[in-house]
């Protein structure tokens, strides 16, 4: 026997929520934070920029935060890991450090790797890994007085810092690796796996859905106790059911495949004072531990998903 749910609730983003902060001015926007529990948050963020040329690597590194990145449209490259020299802390009471990056220590880089990036890949950055500070950062750090200048290192308003986190990297994953699991029946498959901080997991997975329509009778469902989601549909449509409680709520068999791949410890049921959420591509899912979810529930058209999940208690095996 197991509780019919645990206390929080679902946030969905619509498509138009996202789009409208994707200009016109450039930029790294919050669409929604939410508290998953644990004395963790779990932010859905939009980054936007036109064309654009950065050839100074100022830098930083977010301390407590990782980040999970998918690119929507357009393409660039990136500049990762490696250190920073002259570390310093940023300011705590910046309006950036509150609303984007959390504590962060700024630099310049050095060591790191060039990595080409377009639509449909995929970069996880657990904390302490170094990334390359945008232009639009930049005006923004100038003007809280963190820099002096593009081509000049940090400002010292800060203490000093470590370069980086010993022991973190960046993972890439290229479309082609995610297109690959979006084919046969329904499937929910890692793509990657990765530690982070706070003895966390950070995973990127991939939802196949081919159309489906809704059973007769009650629907079966569960929820996740240790791991919180972020789903970003690719393309397609349906409706999902989440929320509410499950009836006769029972543990799954903790040594199943998919508890220990894709869903972590979960209970089972048959839910009840569910809402249904019709989703198209564009939109976000935030489901944290505890809310009962069945997305598959009424797939209108082929739909592909991927999924961010935030793995509380590293209970998922690494890929």
């Amino acid at each position: 026997p197991a509780p019919p749910n645990i206390p929080g609730t679902f946030v969905f983003i619509p498509k138009a929520d996202t789009e409208a902060l994707m200009g016109p001015t450039r930029g790294d926007r919050p669409a929604r934070v939410v508290n998953i529990g644990g004395g963790a948050n779990l932010g859905a963020y939009i980054l936007h920029y036109p064309t654009m040329k950065n050839m100074v690597p100022n830098s930083f590194y977010h301390a407590e935060i990782s980040e999970l990145y998918y690119v929507v449209r357009g393409e660039g490259t990136a500049l990762l890991g490696g250190e920073l020299e002259n570390p310093r802390w940023s300011d705590p009471n910046s309006t950036g450090t509150k609303e984007v990056t959390g504590p962060t220590v700024n630099g310049r880089m050095k060591g790191y790797k060039t990595q080409k990036w377009s639509a449909g890949d995929i970069i996880i950055i657990p904390a302490g890994v170094p990334h390359p500070t945008s232009e639009a950062s930049m005006a923004r750090l100038r003007a809280e007085g963190q820099v002096q200048g593009q081509a000049q290192t940090p400002a010292a308003p800060g203490k000093p810092a470590p370069p980086n986190i010993p022991g973190t990297t960046f993972t890439f994953i290229p479309k082609a690796d995610t297109e690959a699991l979006m084919k046969g029946n329904i499937a929910d498959t890692p793509a990657r796996v990765v530690h982070i901080n706070n003895n966390s997991n950070l995973g990127a997975f991939v939802l196949h859905m081919e159309p489906r329509k809704p059973a007769p009778g009650p629907v079966g469902s569960f929820y996740h106790s240790e791991i919180s989601e972020l789903y970003y549909v690719v393309r397609g449509g349906g409706t999902a059911m989440i929320g509410g409680e499950l009836e006769n709520a029972t543990w799954d068999d903790s040594n199943s495949a998919s508890i220990r791949t894709v869903r972590g410890p979960s209970v089972n049921g048959t839910m009840k004072n569910a809402k249904a959420v019709k989703f198209t591509a564009g939109d976000i899912l935030i489901v944290p531990p505890g809310v009962p979810h069945s997305v598959t529930y009424d797939v209108s058209e082929k739909t592909e998903i991927i999924r961010a999940v935030v793995d509380h208690k590293r209970s998922l095996e690494l890929k």
